[in-house]
């Protein structure tokens, strides 16, 4: 094999190993003002940051940095791109999380 072609090969090679940290990472924090659901787990008054990878179907809820939950769903494509992200709620159960700047939206389930 040229040197050219081993060239190549390696930086293909990184590229696809490096390709998972180009990955988005979606987050938002939340404040409830009361009681709320999301999934099967009930948050409490106070702040929450969401987090959630598109290549994943699950959405991680972290207090104070630490994951306190983990509530699976589904990635749905929104008609549009949301200037603002947004939380979609069915009373106190959120339904929905729509990140910013994202076609997508995580529905949980």
């Amino acid at each position: 094999m040229s040197l050219r072609v081993k060239h190549c090969i390696a930086v293909l090679a990184v590229v696809a190993l490096t390709s998972p940290a180009w990955a988005r990472t979606y987050k938002e924090t939340i404040n409830p003002e009361k009681d709320t659901m999301i999934g099967n787990t009930q948050l409490k008054a106070g702040s929450y940051d969401l987090a959630a990878d598109p290549a994943k179907k699950e959405l991680q809820i972290l207090e104070n940095g630490k994951v306190i939950a983990t509530v699976e769903g589904q990635w749905v494509k929104l008609p549009q791109k949301p200037q603002y992200s947004t939380v979609v709620s069915d009373g106190n159960k959120i339904t929905q999380v729509q990140f910013s700047g994202s076609d997508q939206a995580f529905q949980v389930q």
